[in-house]
């Protein structure tokens, strides 16, 4: 026995010896690995990157909030709140709990859980460090390390150090932010349920959230207050009025004014691009050019109208889901799967409760029951394919069964059976004066489809003839050429016109209002390459990207992006002056104003001596925010004066003549074109714009400005297909421009390009081209440039174009 017990001393002393000095080896390899106090001791104030309108309404706010307080400043309850939960024996051990350690583990080996060993100085060591290890070697550290903060640090500095960095959720590092947060209060205010309520989200902060689980938090705060009353920490009185306090905690200071979340991933991207992850805590606030009430209007006219113009039109595609009816409480599975189905755009969640002969009763996830009367159904004729919706529903069973999971959406007050959109589209309003985003809308919700279909590049179909027609303009022709619109052939090519017939010689301004495809061609085919090209790029295209020897271009077969389609608009509607889209206007930290736009801008009044020409090699990209500052630090760039810079004068990109010309030739098209709607719908005479649908159709636009704003819009699937053979540009594009701009242009002036010199108008037939006199019936002023003007005595307009060889054109040379 006495040699067994001997036997027994040495091996345990040979153990412990082992396991001190591989304890020791551990150490002394891990503690140059671990940071020093003065990296940690002080606590960096975050602010989260915030991103406003032009009139200074908060669009997004990404990123954590942290507001560093000192210990004196840390209430009671707090400090024995977070130790009664989270380390009991705090003020006694050396920043490491071996009991608990030990006792953890057995619990491990038997299955039970006897509680974790973790202090709340082995919490702090991995919240400075350790992020990117994997679990095993982040624990292996955080024993070392909390052993070295324990001998660096007091009690009381390594409460202030955790209470400042730990994570609470909704974008909180620290108990200020998570009060402000939660409570909009300071920690002094705070109540004892609250600082419990705080604590019990430490070991979850996003499960756990009283935001979004009210119920699942409450419960876990009463867990903490019970904790200080058993240690004796409270009194009965303070832990009854505790576990009164109803949890009231809800998200603050992220009160969201204006939905504009694809700008606000645009202005996120670039800054990303150029910072890194340095935005999400230096306190970065971006203004954009975002006009609120535009957008507003924006985000509402989209939605409303790929729900209206299109995808009700087209017919009912059927519940999203089929909820099981039996068992012993449906209603309570049924809850469960609206919990978790997200809103999308104007339509909410609901499960169909009961079906009556001509309406349907339904509960929303709140547990509210609601009824869908017969107006909200009558429209849901089933889909069958794009050009085929029938019958018409009789009754509401033809319509839903019970536990039909469906879509309801609110309309004129009352409630509608509804549907998501299969349908995307996009909106985008630009300045012409100098290029400003006013309103950009990339998708019917963002949280439904994150792309950006404002920024996609898809087939503008007719809707680029505008720039095809201008090229004809600048090289000498005018709107009163004739061209044969007759049948054409290249190769195995034969373009045909949308109502499948020829007309024959007809004028290039009536060609381009009724949107004729063969002249169209014809007048590519006499241009040429090179000259499109060249007029397209200054507008703003990337011809790079465009089919070289391809007529098919004539009819905006390549793709363009909406946003350059606004802009290419735009630059027609200022008189042809080079601007660059631009949504950030202005960036600023907690010091003061970094960054400032100084973009283009149109100004016919403005001093050249006071301001800059703006030159091509000057000017940034649609998405370039700091051309060759890339590399420069935020927190290192130094406030910009206060004063505004001069301005950069906009370089003209064509003669104002031509552009002057093409606004007279968008104006027809919204008087007598495709767009005529749009002078039904406005009582005013400064709209021009262009419609434009292509095969299939697949993409439905419109284009269309004042002076003022220029704004397009793009209709399509994410993956082309036809949308239906009565689809058009104006059938769903144009209403959706119309009810944007209603807003946009309420109670303003009309205002247009301004007539410049060089230009005379003749009376001329409409239909011939050819010179009128007063009283000839069917005649119309036309605008020449003074060069290709025709002489007032001839029949016939013979237009002139500005040639090498000076030769005039006659109209033969079209045909």
């Amino acid at each position: 026995m006495i040699k067994t017990l001997k036997i027994l001393f040495w091996f345990g002393i040979f153990c412990l010896s082992g396991i001190f000095m591989v304890a020791s080896a551990a150490y002394l390899y891990l503690s140059p690995q671990l940071p020093s106090a003065e990296s940690y001791r002080e606590v960096q104030l975050e602010t989260p990157l915030r991103i406003l309108t032009a009139d200074h309404k908060l669009i997004e706010e990404i990123g954590v909030r942290r507001d560093p307080i000192t210990y004196e400043e840390i209430p009671p309850l707090m400090i024995q709140a977070v130790i009664a939960s989270e380390d009991s024996r705090f003020y006694s051990h050396p920043g490491v709990d071996f009991r608990g350690l030990v006792r953890g583990f057995y619990g491990f080996l038997r299955g039970v859980n006897l509680g974790g060993g973790s202090t709340i100085t082995m919490q702090l060591a991995n919240n400075i460090s350790f992020d990117s290890d994997n679990v095993y070697a982040r624990k292996l550290k955080e024993i070392p390390f909390a052993l070295r903060i324990q001998q660096e640090l007091s009690k009381a500095e390594i409460l202030t150090l955790y209470l400042n960095l730990v994570y609470f959720g909704q974008g909180a590092d620290g108990i200020s932010a998570a009060a402000a947060v939660y409570y909009d209060k300071s920690v002094d205010e705070m109540t004892l349920g609250e600082f419990a309520t705080m604590v019990s989200l430490l070991p979850c902060p996003s499960v756990c959230n009283p935001v979004t689980d009210a119920r699942r938090a409450e419960g876990r705060r009463n867990v903490v207050i019970n904790k200080m009353l058993a240690q004796g920490m409270i009194d009965r009185s303070q832990h009854a009025a505790a576990i009164a306090e109803p949890v009231a905690a809800q998200r603050h200071q992220r009160n969201i004014e204006v939905n504009a979340p694809y700008i606000a991933e645009m202005v996120r991207q670039e800054l990303f691009d150029l910072y890194g992850d340095d935005i999400y805590r230096l306190g970065i606030e971006v203004v954009t050019s975002i006009d609120s009430k535009m957008q507003a209007a924006a985000t509402n006219a989209l939605r409303n109208g790929l729900e209206n113009y299109y995808d009700r039109r087209h017919g009912y595609r059927g519940p999203e889901a089929k909820l099981p009816v039996a068992g012993v409480d449906p209603r309570a599975r049924w809850l469960q799967e609206l919990s978790v189905t997200p809103t999308y755009g104007n339509h909410q969640p609901a499960v169909v409760t009961q079906v009556n002969a001509r309406s349907l009763n339904v509960v929303f996830r709140d547990g509210s029951e609601h009824t869908i009367e017969w107006s909200g159904l009558e429209w849901a004729r089933p889909f069958i394919g794009r050009d085929n919706a029938w019958p018409p529903p009789e009754q509401a069973s033809d319509v839903a069964e019970v536990g039909d999971l469906i879509r309801v959406r609110r309309s004129g007050g009352e409630l509608q059976l509804g549907q998501v959109p299969e349908i995307q589209g996009a909106l985008v309003s630009v300045s012409p004066d100098n290029g400003d985003i006013l309103a950009l809308v990339g998708g019917y919700d963002f949280q439904y489809s994150q792309v950006n279909r404002a920024l996609a590049s898809r087939p503008p179909g007719s809707g680029f003839k505008a720039f095809l027609y201008g090229a004809a303009i600048e090289d000498g022709f005018s709107p009163a050429t004739l061209i044969n619109d007759a049948p054409f052939a290249r190769g195995e090519y034969r373009p045909q016109n949308f109502e499948r017939n020829f007309v024959g010689p007809i004028t290039l301004r009536n060609a381009f209002k009724d949107s004729r495809n063969v002249p169209a061609v014809r007048l590519y085919d006499q241009l040429g390459t090179a000259k499109l090209f060249d007029f397209a790029a200054r507008f703003g295209f990337n011809t790079d990207t465009f089919p070289r020897n391809d007529l098919t271009l004539a009819l905006g077969s390549q793709d363009v992006k909406p946003i350059e389609m606004a802009r290419g608009f735009a630059m027609i509607a200022n008189g042809g002056y080079r601007i660059e889209p631009t949504f950030i206007k202005t960036i600023s930290t907690l010091d003061g104003v970094v960054f400032r736009a100084r973009q283009p801008t149109v100004c016919e009044d403005c001093n050249p001596e006071q301001a800059t020409s703006a030159t091509s090699n000057q000017v940034t990209g649609a998405t370039t925010l700091l051309e060759g500052e890339g590399d420069i630090d935020i927190q290192e760039r130094e406030p910009l004066p206060d004063q505004v810079p001069a301005p950069l004068l906009a370089e003209p990109v064509t003669d104002p003549r031509v552009a002057y010309i093409m606004n007279t030739m968008l104006r027809t098209v919204v008087e007598a074109g495709s767009g005529r709607r749009v002078s039904r719908e406005f009582e005013r005479r400064d709209l021009m714009g262009k419609t434009g649908t292509t095969n299939g159709p697949a993409e439905l636009w419109f284009t269309g400005f004042n002076r003022d704003i220029a704004t397009s819009v793009f209709v399509g699937f994410d993956q082309p297909e036809a949308l239906g053979e009565s689809e058009q540009g104006a059938t769903v594009a144009v209403p959706i421009w119309i009810d944007f701009m209603k807003t946009a242009l309420a109670g303003t002036p009309e205002n247009v390009m301004p007539r410049p010199n060089g230009l005379v108008d003749r009376l001329i037939d409409r239909d011939s081209g050819q010179i009128a006199r007063p009283g000839d019936a069917n005649t119309l002023f036309e605008v020449f440039m003074v060069e290709t003007a025709p002489a007032n005595d001839s029949r016939r307009a013979t237009d002139s174009p500005s040639r090498s060889n000076n030769e005039s054109l006659s109209t033969e040379i079209i045909f």
